[in-house]
């Protein structure tokens, strides 16, 4: 009879086990991004082929990104993962740089309650909480990313999403995985066309002095900057309120040190750009 007690109650703590190791993964796993050396979903989830299913997961951020990332500034990255038919979805997320190490930072918008980070081998992640993430077909996870410094070099965002069909175990699922190639943006400015304001730098090449020319419809702020090849300002030109009409400078650069530089004019709000060399 003790045998037969022993028996069940090895069972049942088998049973338990089984069931903790089901459902002890609700919440996300860092370290789960298809990145350099890592695992996907799959890792956990007895799903199919990677990328095999009719859905898919997108990384997609605002302000865009599509320009590369401007250094410091942070942006509102989307990690949308979709499978129609299913109702249950996860993900993990990192960014990095070309020498495995974390790209930026990663931070919680305070209305979320689906996100969460979780740190692996000292790599940042963001991945679910296992809370929110049941929804119909699609479900998209929002954070925080802060670019790195200028001088970082290329940051690449990995992403694994999970679409699970939320029968109870790891079985049949489905897993995606994407990659997001990020250089840094040389200028980091919204840019306008030069031709609205017939803005205009020269000569280029440079030595000496450089003049500055463009025309304003109306009063305006007006500021002019040169920045270095990394996008910092290393002079100011102008910053004047109120200018109007058709402005011509000459600004004394023989000071600058041989290399390329970008002079930004900004107009208020809007901002464009001339890249020049100085010799």
């Amino acid at each position: 009879m003790k045998t037969k007690i022993t028996l069940v109650l090895v069972g049942i703590v088998a049973l338990c086990s089984m069931t903790f190791q089901i459902f002890a993964h609700s919440a996300g796993i860092a370290g789960k991004t298809g990145a350099y050396s890592e695992g996907n979903c799959t890792s956990c989830h007895n799903s199919y082929t990677v990328n095999s299913g009719s859905g898919s997961v997108a990384i997609t951020s605002t302000p865009s990104l599509a320009g590369g990332y401007t250094p410091g500034t942070k942006y509102t990255v989307t990690v949308t993962v979709s499978q129609t038919g299913l109702s249950l979805f996860g993900f993990d997320f990192e960014a990095l740089t070309n020498s495995t190490t974390n790209g930026g930072t990663i931070s919680l918008i305070s209305t979320s309650t689906d996100v969460q980070t979780m740190t692996s081998s000292s790599r940042l992640d963001a991945t679910h909480t296992g809370t929110g993430n049941n929804t119909s077909n699609s479900h998209a996870f929002s954070f925080y990313w802060t670019a790195p410094a200028a001088g970082s070099g290329t940051v690449t965002f990995y992403t694994s999403g999970l679409a699970a069909n939320n029968n109870g175990s790891t079985s049949g699922d489905y897993c995606y995985t994407t990659s997001l190639a990020l250089s840094q943006n040389t200028v980091g400015i919204a840019e306008v066309p030069a031709g609205n304001y017939n803005f205009s730098v020269f000569p280029n090449p440079a030595t000496e002095n450089l003049n500055v020319k463009f025309l304003l419809k109306e009063a305006s702020s007006v500021t002019v900057d040169v920045l270095n090849i990394d996008g910092k300002k290393v002079a100011n030109l102008i910053s004047e309120n109120g200018m109007n009409g058709e402005v011509n400078k000459t600004f004394n650069i023989s000071s600058f040190a041989k290399g390329i530089y970008f002079v930004r004019l900004k107009i208020n709000d809007k901002s464009t750009i001339e890249k020049i060399v100085v010799e």
